[in-house]
């Protein structure tokens, strides 16, 4: 699932990251199992890019990771070089070279929490290293990721906000229908014609 449109593609964002190999990444068994938040992995972008060609691999930060019973569902936040300034309250930028290249990145790059992708740990658009067996390029650390949670928390909260909205609209109708179903009946009278009787001449 998609939470909002997504930005457009270029070039520099499909080479904002190192290599897997080139990262100190341990290999993990099933590494659908490790992954958790503040991690950056590469994901395919899941649309052609500008000039037609195939979907691109690219940096995505895990933002949460929530356990099923079919499997843990991740939800990314989209990876991106090009500057702006939209967005500011939900990114978490690096721009520091010695903080994106830990990260796995060898370009500054902030992370949009705005631009969201839920998906399963089984999705194919991750894509696994052969030699690592795993996704994971890097993860954030210090500053960084008080950040990532600091962005977490607001959206977790304006998530919070909508819902009691939205319950709150919906026992607004409940109390509408209940008060109607109480109204008293409309009342009525019944009007009893008789019937002219036709006489011969």
């Amino acid at each position: 699932m998609l939470d909002a449109s997504p930005l457009s593609l270029s070039a520099a964002d499909a080479d904002a990251f190192l290599p897997p190999t080139a990262l100190a990444v341990p290999a993990a068994a099933d590494w659908r199992q490790t992954l958790k938040v503040g991690d950056i992995v590469s994901f395919r972008f899941p649309v052609e890019d500008l000039e037609g060609g195939p979907a691109k691999n690219r940096p995505y930060l895990l933002l949460e990771v929530e356990p099923t019973h079919a499997g843990p569902r991740i939800t990314l936040a989209y990876g991106t070089t090009v500057h702006g300034g939209r967005n500011r309250g939900y990114e978490v930028r690096l721009s520091d070279p010695a903080v994106f290249r830990e990260a796995g990145l060898h370009r500054p790059t902030r992370f949009i929490g705005l631009r969201r992708l839920t998906v399963s740990a089984d999705h194919p658009g991750f894509a696994v290293c052969r030699d690592l067996g795993t996704p994971k390029i890097g993860r954030l650390a210090g500053a960084e990721f008080e950040r990532l949670q600091a962005v977490r928390d607001r959206i977790h909260a304006e998530a919070d906000i909508a819902a009691d909205r939205r319950a709150e609209r919906r026992r607004e109708v409940a109390e509408d229908r209940a008060r109607r179903s109480r109204a008293p009946a409309r009342p009525f009278v019944v009007e009893v014609k008789r019937r002219r009787q036709v006489t011969s001449r």
